[in-house]
């Protein structure tokens, strides 16, 4: 006979429910307690990885929600909240993800924007392991779904070996400095501004700067209360003052920010930015012209030097982060000539014509002066 309780109430304690997605890219995370994490080429071809490990509980992030409740983190990067009433929206649950992951990029961790079909279920076991039963199509949830089960094939697994690795203490601090920063500007939405860094380092130039045009506006309207408005807004001398100050027909984003350059608030370099950054949106909502990678990075630009503005005397952890180690290459440019140094190998199966076609190949080069 067993002797664990046979109770509603016991089940409750040791099963939880909760939505889960994944921090992107893939990374493992290490816990204060957390052993050295080592998979072998042996370990990837037999499918012998510690699968129970990446299924381990590492910490707990604070999201902002109401005691007890919390964002717990597993040793694959996986992330869990409850499902609260306010999250049985799935586009609402997105948004809140998002939104924490937000946070940690702004506090220097590099992640990347979820969309609606990233959102897993499962069940916090026991509250040592993390374990999910659904499989939500997006790339990452399948990678995870495949290495969590053992099932995941040797061009998969390879990713195991010697991953990025990332402190859960680093998260723990990136997540109260992040919450903190946004705090300080609430007119920011965090999903575009995740959306928006994603998208740049995806490459995918539109989307960068629409969503970072967004939160370009959002934080010219913040300093436009603070440094406007806000000295005015008790004075009763001129009648309707504040609402002229407030019309957006009027004062549109573009006078605004050449007003904050004229008062001193922003620089005139970011001012020119904002030109470049604004002709480059308005083509893009207007006539659907496709912006260029200098676009778009004049978007991301002028928002980090907004951000600046706006927080200027608080460390932004964001800034310190260098994007370019995360950005998509182009595979058009040149190649740099590496010699490859291979570690590790496996055979590729021979379409066919494709092995004369390549002894073709290497004569030639073996003939040429």
């Amino acid at each position: 006979m067993s002797d664990i309780p046979n109770s509603a109430e016991a089940l409750e304690k040791r099963c939880v429910p909760c939505m889960v997605a994944y921090l992107a890219p893939f990374r493992i995370i290490d816990g204060a307690e957390s052993q050295p994490w080592t998979v072998t080429i042996d370990d990837v071809n037999h499918s012998t990885w510690d699968y129970v490990a990446l299924h381990g509980l590492v910490g707990g992030l604070d999201v902002g929600l109401q005691s007890p409740y919390h964002m717990v983190v597993s040793r694959d990067g996986a992330i869990a909240l409850p499902i609260l009433p306010e999250f049985r929206n799935l586009e609402r649950a997105v948004q809140f993800i998002n939104h924490c992951l937000a946070a940690l990029l702004l506090g220097g961790v590099y992640c990347e924007s979820i969309d609606c079909d990233a959102l897993d279920f499962g069940k916090i076991l026991d509250w040592r392991y993390l374990r999910v039963g659904t499989a939500a199509p997006a790339r990452s949830n399948q990678f995870h779904r495949m290495i969590r089960i053992l099932q995941a094939p040797p061009v998969e697994a390879i990713h195991l070996m010697s991953p990025r690795t990332a402190k859960m203490a680093d998260l723990e601090a990136a997540m109260r400095s992040g919450r903190a920063l946004l705090s300080e500007v609430p007119e920011v939405s965090p999903e575009f501004l995740l959306r928006g860094t994603t998208g740049f380092t995806r490459r995918d130039w539109g989307a960068a700067l629409s969503n970072l045009w967004i939160v370009i506006e959002q934080i010219t309207s913040h300093l436009w209360e603070v440094n406007v408005i806000s000295g005015i807004r008790n004075s009763k001398a001129i009648p309707g003052r504040i609402d002229q100050l407030s019309d957006t027909r009027t004062w549109t984003i573009a006078a605004r920010q050449e007003l904050l350059c004229q008062i001193g608030v922003i620089d005139s370099s970011v001012l020119a930015t904002l030109a470049v950054a604004r002709k480059a949106r308005n083509a893009l909502a207007h006539t659907g012209k496709h912006p260029n990678e200098a676009e778009s990075s004049a978007a991301f630009n002028s928002a980090i030097a907004l951000l600046r503005c706006a927080l200027p005397f608080k460390e932004i952890p964001l800034l310190a982060l260098n994007l370019a180690d995360q950005t998509l290459s182009d595979p058009f440019l040149p190649r740099k000539d590496i010699p490859l140094q291979p570690t590790h190998w496996m055979p590729i199966p021979k379409l066919p014509g494709e092995e004369e076609i390549e002894k073709l190949m290497a004569s030639l080069r073996h003939n040429e002066p």
